[in-house]
């Protein structure tokens, strides 16, 4: 549908498109904003989709910025005086940003032409992802009446659909609606207690790179270290990774140098690897939405691809404390919001200038409370916009000149201790450091330059002071800005009604997945997850678990048959499983071993010493 979305948005209309995860959203709204001779301002929640959808903007000579949280008073009035001028066709923004004074005094005296509203669920209250910032976003079409907006997003049942036009008051809109049918995808669920072998198994079995999904950082790196020590070239990836390591596992995965990630919900995002053969949960995200995206993210190249999720009664257990734990009660949440404040020497006269440094186990070591827990409180406070949290470390520097060439050539002579690293700047980084923020390595520099950490940095903060360059240095852990005073928060300011609205919403999204990974199944996966977002279909996938066992009725007799003939060939014995798997002489090699596993799961056989099973007493 790109065809047709790009011509309405071009001939001016208000446009809203659901394209399933892989669909080319981007697209929808990069190809009219070349078109048009202005600027397109890009409303975006996540700071790591911002800065990936700019550098390959930047990369096709494409002028585009962003701003959001990460940057400072003086980068962000840089950027917006720039955007005035002209300098750019794509300006990306956090919601939280277009609040501010500084940037409404500043949007109408810029060239918008277009309006573009990426992950649109996040304007909605029963959405998955709901950020009150996007409320904002009808002020925006009052200081910008004449500009058209196009809302994209993947996943948006119907009463989603209908909040975003409504928040967003779209006009005459075009709605896009591509089927969520994945025609490639095959969906299936397992019940298993022992998943991660289960996991080596089906990862040995299935040829191609993928995607291993689960809930923690340690979970996720247990389970890299399994699949490298089965031979698997395999590699973890979460939040808590600097900025440069997570860079350099998701480039080896594009590149095929290793074959598998396990990663957190913190992966994927706007990652566009075509050849993804398999996508498994070894847990199960909290809502269908996620799931739909995260599976989503096989098969784009439109070949036969895996789609694994694994149910059991402790995860289900786990989804639940999950969700109960996110949502805080009001006084919890105001003593965690005392306890902030406290750390970072809050008054209860103005909210501080600086941004901190967030390490949330030492703060919550030092207080001795739950650190999950007081994580949570301070989501919500993010997400009521009392404070901006930025949770990904980065390791990367940033600069941009502030003067011009001849101003520079003026300060050598002035200086010139400091030549050689000015030369050296402009040699790296080219002739739009003079325009641009430019983000650097410092681990290069520093081999280059032959110059360790601190003497850098000191060189380069002296720059700074000058007014030469605007320097920030490397980030190593989590920050978060705090925009309040200090003081009781009131349920209107952060709106509780809604706070208690979204737990009772993430209670039923919780409940549909459950319901989702029931086993056996109560109707074909695909219809299932097609139903949830509003879309009726009676054709049945034909390849799901479901469908696969409605075709073949005669499979629970064969399973009985298997199983009787492996019961019978151990006996009394304790035997080794490679003679079971190869020896039985009933089914094939596959389906023994499948059986067998399954018979270990539900405690028929048990293991012995070594690899050896036996009948359980």
């Amino acid at each position: 549908m790109q065809s047709e979305i790009v011509e309405g948005v071009i001939a001016g209309r208000d446009t809203l498109a659901l394209l399933p995860t892989g669909g080319g959203k981007s697209i929808c709204f990069q190809v009219p904003g070349m078109f048009f001779e202005g600027l397109t301002l890009v409303i975006s929640p996540l700071i790591a989709l911002m800065r990936d959808q700019v550098d390959q903007l930047n990369k096709r000579n494409i002028p585009a910025t962003y701003i959001n949280s990460s940057l400072n008073y003086h980068e962000i009035d840089g950027k917006l005086q720039r955007a005035m001028d002209g300098a750019y066709k794509f300006l990306y923004i956090a919601p939280e940003r277009i609040q501010t004074p500084m940037f409404a005094a500043r949007v109408q005296r810029m060239n918008v032409k277009l309006i573009a509203v990426d992950e649109a669920h996040c304007i909605s209250q029963w959405g998955y992802d709901f950020r009150p910032a996007y409320l904002e976003l009808a002020h925006l079409r009052t200081l910008l009446p004449k500009v058209p907006v196009i809302a994209v997003t993947a996943t948006a049942p119907p009463m989603v659909r209908e909040d975003i036009a409504r928040k967003l008051e779209l006009k005459h809109e075009a709605t896009f609606t591509q089927s969520f049918r994945r025609s490639n995808l095959n969906y299936r669920v397992e019940s298993s207690e022992r998943i991660a072998e289960r996991i080596v198994y089906l990862v040995q079995k299935t040829p191609g790179t993928g995607i291993v999904y689960a809930r923690t950082r340690k979970r996720v790196k247990a389970i890299a270290e399994l699949l490298k020590r089965s031979g698997i070239e395999a590699a973890a990836y979460h939040g808590g990774m600097k900025n440069s390591e997570r860079n350099a596992v998701q480039a080896d995965w594009i590149n095929n140098k290793i074959r598998v990630i396990a990663a957190t919900n913190a992966f994927g995002m706007g990652i566009d690897k075509p050849d993804v053969r398999f996508v498994i949960h070894f847990n199960l995200p909290s809502d269908i939405e996620s799931y739909y995206q995260e599976a989503g993210r096989a098969g784009r190249d439109g070949k036969e691809s895996l789609c694994l999720a694994f149910q059991n009664e402790q995860d289900a257990l786990e989804l639940e404390n999950f969700i109960r734990d996110k949502y805080p009660s009001w006084e919890k949440l105001n003593v965690h919001w005392e306890l902030l404040c406290s750390h970072f020497g809050v008054t209860d006269k103005a909210a501080p200038p600086e941004l901190f440094d967030f390490d949330v186990l030492a703060i919550a070591k030092a207080a001795q409370i739950h650190p999950i827990k007081f994580y949570n409180s301070i989501k919500v406070l993010d997400q009521a916009g009392i404070v901006a949290l930025n949770e990904q470390p980065d390791d990367f520097g940033y600069i941009r000149v502030l003067v011009p060439p001849e101003s520079i050539l003026q300060y050598k002579a002035r200086y010139p201790s400091h030549a050689f690293l000015i030369d050296f700047i402009l040699r790296m980084l080219g002739g739009a450091v003079f325009q641009e923020i430019v983000r650097f390595f410092p681990p290069d520099w520093h081999r280059s330059l032959r110059m360790d950490p601190p003497e850098l940095h000191s060189y380069l903060a002296q720059l700074d002071a000058r007014g030469i360059i605007a320097y920030t240095e490397p980030v190593s852990t989590p920050t978060i800005r705090i925009f309040r005073h200090r003081g009781r928060l009131s349920k209107t300011e952060m709106d509780w009604e809604r706070q208690v609205f979204l737990q009772k919403r993430a209670e039923e999204r919780l409940a549909a997945i459950l319901d989702y990974v029931d086993t056996p199944g109560k109707m074909c996966r695909s219809r299932t997850l097609e139903a949830y977002f509003g879309e009726t279909s009676t054709k049945e996938c034909g390849k799901c678990d479901y469908c696969l066992r409605k075709a073949n009725p005669s499979g629970a007799g064969q399973i009985r048959e298997l199983s009787t003939a492996i019961l019978a060939y151990i006996g009394d014995l304790e035997m080794e499983m490679r003679d079971l798997v190869e020896n039985v002489p009933v089914g094939t090699r596959e389906a023994r071993l499948e059986i067998i596993r399954e018979m270990l799961d539900k405690g028929i056989l048990k293991r012995g010493e070594g690899m050896t099973v036996k009948r359980a007493q």
